[in-house]
């Protein structure tokens, strides 16, 4: 739970996401509206910073992990309207389609990466392919 001072909504690549500062943080975070599981408004109120804009607000970015995955090219289109906030580039391959995403921690998108299947093979970091190996193992043995 956050009690936040929202400042907006926008549409992040097709994600709505309040912009607002969070008094736990106390810094300016993104919320996904699609995350939340509940709303309670408050009766306090706060005054948007005079110094804020919508048009100069530049969010840091601290996704500093790159993952790489190969994909068949059957499978690019899902994954691209999958719209993955991680996604940077996708880009023609020999043996497919490279995926580059980047992410702050490798479980942000391992559940995602599983969800492809044999469709997806990752390239790097090894970590994620030692994570997906393991995960794999885990559902062979319960079936």
């Amino acid at each position: 739970m956050r009690d936040v001072a929202p400042y907006g909504l926008v549409l992040v690549r097709g994600v709505w996401t309040l912009l607002a500062f969070c008094d736990l943080r106390q810094d300016i975070r993104r919320f996904r509206l699609s995350r939340m599981g509940g709303l309670t408004m408050l009766a306090d109120s706060f005054d948007l910073p005079e110094h804020f804009s919508f048009d100069d607000y530049k969010p840091p970015d601290d996704r500093t992990l790159e993952v790489r995955l190969l994909i068949p090219p059957a499978i690019a289109d899902q994954v691209l309207e999958a719209k993955s906030f991680y996604i940077e580039e996708m880009a023609d391959h020999p043996d497919g389609v490279l995926v580059t995403l980047r992410v702050r921690q490798l479980e942000e998108i391992s559940s995602w990466v599983l969800g492809l299947g044999a469709n997806a093979f990752v390239l790097e970091p090894e970590s994620l392919r030692q994570k997906i190996r393991e995960e794999a193992e885990k559902m062979l043995k319960r079936y």
